[in-house]
């Protein structure tokens, strides 16, 4: 049995050092020229010069049933990844967990929904929480949440992956975990823009306030368990990456904030942003009378960042409708 991480960005080798280390751990790696750059960066992650963590391209070890395959990769890519699997594998197929944040533009499905359109036979699982890689990677524990329907499942996945580092909460609502991951890094961006135009901490304040306020509303709409809005999934990743120049949503934010055109900014940052992504998407729902102004603002500055979209954000932080 084996963890199979598939993805070795810095997220995924920072999960290897992380996960049980009674587990043997295959990281997986898109292409021949990334397996040099996982190993270098496994050398300066925290457990990650454990004996028992292999690095190889994707595929070319079989995916057995009794594995946990762990996907830590874009969600753009997520889909992609699904087909491979259903592709070179059989049924019964491993318990798959998306560790990976983000909506589907033009469904609104979240990770695990495009996984079991692609794979309706297999057991799917999310693993989502505060997740600034750097700081796991240097040693410091982590707590994040582990959902899955099927109780069985979820317990053998979290007997795996647990370690004195990683601590799990558990839960069955893995679309309500995925939703509220996925809305905070819109948020996150927004910080960003805070801090690049110097507005300070009290207008972050003002952003956690209606940012939380907005993410509460739609959670009602969809009807997402308001404990997992308040929870480590929504309020503590929604804190987390708001606070962290280390998150990338935040450091996209500031370089927009900051003049750099997006393609720039996107290159500088040199990771996928997945909160640009959700913010156009999330914004698209206004078009069902929701109240969602602040992720309107940030949507219109990923889309179009210059002087007159970031004075708008400014205005509906400091003129928030229904604001108490």
């Amino acid at each position: 049995m084996s963890v199979v991480i598939i993805g070795s960005g810095n997220w995924g080798t920072t999960l290897a050092g992380l996960v049980n280390p009674r587990q043997t751990v295959r990281l997986w790696c898109k292409s021949p020229d990334l397996i040099e750059p996982a190993l270098t960066s496994l050398k300066h992650t925290r457990g990650g010069d454990r004996n028992g963590i292999i690095t190889e391209m994707a595929f070319s070890s079989p995916l057995n049933p009794e594995d946990v395959a762990l996907i830590v990769i874009p969600s753009a890519a997520v889909g992609d990844v699904a087909r491979q699997i259903r592709e070179r594998c059989h049924p019964p197929y491993p318990a798959i967990v998306t560790a990976s944040k983000g909506l589907e533009r033009a469904t609104f499905r979240t990770m695990s929904q495009v996984i079991s359109a692609v794979l309706p036979e297999a057991t799917v699982a999310v693993l989502s929480g505060p997740t600034i890689a750097r700081e796991i990677a240097e040693g410091r524990p982590a707590k994040l949440v582990l959902g899955c329907e099927d109780v069985h499942v979820l317990l053998q996945i979290a007997h795996h992956l647990r370690s004195d580092r990683l601590h799990l909460d558990m839960t069955r609502d893995k679309v309500d975990v995925e939703l509220c991951a996925a809305m905070k890094g819109v948020f996150a961006i927004g910080s960003g823009v805070i801090a690049g135009r110097k507005l300070g901490a009290n207008t972050i304040g003002l952003l956690l306030t209606y940012g939380l306020k907005e993410i509460a509303g739609l959670a009602g709409f969809l009807k997402i368990s308001t404990d997992h809005v308040f929870g480590v999934a929504g309020l503590g990743d929604l804190v987390a990456t708001c606070f962290s120049p280390d998150s990338r949503n935040y450091r996209l934010g500031e370089l927009l904030a900051r003049g750099a055109p997006l393609k720039e900014a996107l290159a500088r940052v040199n990771m996928v942003v997945e909160g640009a992504m959700t913010a156009t998407a999330v914004s698209e729902m206004a078009a069902l009378r929701l109240q969602v102004p602040l992720f309107s603002a940030i949507a219109r500055i990923v889309e179009q960042p210059c002087e007159a979209a970031f004075e708008q954000f400014e205005r509906i932080l400091l003129d928030y409708p229904g604001g108490q």
